[in-house]
């Protein structure tokens, strides 16, 4: 495994965070990435509340569960989904069972016009809206206000989350927030995504954003989006002038994360794998992380895009390692 950066270097120095193994059958960056989609074996959550945190335009959804009365702490914990997923995704459920067991109060997040939030407000989402995140980290401040914040985003709500913290106006409460398989520039990670040979991936993605996006109706939006075929084609001809960017080049320049990871202050962890088959690994290692804050990346050498299929655990790596990380930061 590789450390990335010397704040988070200086700021984990004497600490210990699991090493990643993978698990047989699932050897390279393709099977981790695919696993969830071979194994369901997940057990689904029910809820213990259903919130309607307010946005500018209208609200979204968040499902709240709450631990055993036995193991309950001072903790809450938001997961931000990614790019077509929901509450309801695999890995927003598997790490909810797992923070659920130690204690924490888990909040799931939908973005707005998507799966629960689909009452409440119309698509699309954008991987710029930070507003939306602090909203619904602020409605869970208020909500518990004894309690420590923590923030987990998957693949866009990684980048969503990494934004946020750069751009500043954290919100009151928050102790520490880890990204997992974030796409840090998003140009250079739509056009790996979209390569010929991750057309089944892109494919996928593409499925996943028709569905959020079918019955849009929206005076910007000259075409209809279930036709459209490509991320770069949703991105060119629905997010950029629903949104006001010129174009996709400028929605991904405009968003991305990248130009403000030195400026995070908060205990921060990226979490990605060097085999990721959608988001390029080098992204990582050209970033400006803070020198003075405790802010970096963690590369795992295999692991795919959000999988960490560890060996010796059900458990996926990333979730082992966000619980060490939060525990260090909230000591």
């Amino acid at each position: 495994m590789e450390l990335i950066g010397q704040g988070i270097s200086r700021f984990l120095a004497g600490q210990s965070l699991p090493v990643f193994k993978p698990r047989r059958p699932w050897v390279g960056g393709d099977l981790q990435t695919l696993r969830n989609s071979f194994v369901k074996s997940v057990q689904p959550l029910g809820e213990d509340d259903r919130l309607a945190v307010p946005i500018d335009a209208g609200a979204i959804s968040i499902a709240i569960n709450c631990p055993a009365s036995a193991v309950a702490c001072d903790r809450v914990l938001l997961l931000v989904h990614g790019l077509g997923g929901a509450e309801d995704s695999t890995y927003m459920v598997t790490a909810a069972h797992h923070f659920l067991r130690l204690g924490y109060t888990v909040a799931r997040m939908n973005y707005r016009g998507v799966g629960p939030s689909r009452n409440l407000s119309e698509p699309p989402y954008s991987a710029g809206l930070t507003s939306d995140l602090r909203a619904v980290l602020r409605w869970l401040h208020k909500k518990w206000p004894g309690h420590d914040l923590f923030l987990m985003g998957f693949s866009l709500g990684g980048q969503l989350s990494l934004r946020m913290l750069g751009e500043g106006d954290v919100p009151h409460g928050l102790k520490a927030c880890v990204s997992v398989s974030a796409p840090l520039d998003l140009a250079t990670s739509q056009k790996k995504l979209e390569r010929p040979r991750n057309w089944a991936y892109s494919r996928y993605v593409v499925n996943n954003m028709r569905n959020d996006l079918k019955g849009l109706n929206h005076p910007k939006v000259l075409v209809d989006p279930t036709t459209l075929s490509s991320v770069l084609a949703f991105d060119e001809q629905v997010i950029a002038p629903v949104f006001g960017f010129r174009d996709a080049a400028d929605y991904y320049a405009r968003v991305s994360s990248f130009p403000l990871l030195g400026n995070i202050t908060l205990p921060t962890l990226a979490v990605h794998a060097a085999d990721d088959p959608w988001i390029p690994v080098k992204d990582y290692h050209r970033a400006e992380w803070s020198v003075a804050a405790p802010a970096g990346a963690l590369i795992a050498p295999s692991g795919g895009h959000v999988g960490f299929h560890s060996k010796g655990s059900i458990i996926p790596w990333h979730e082992q390692v966000a619980a060490a990380f939060f525990e260090i930061a909230a000591s």
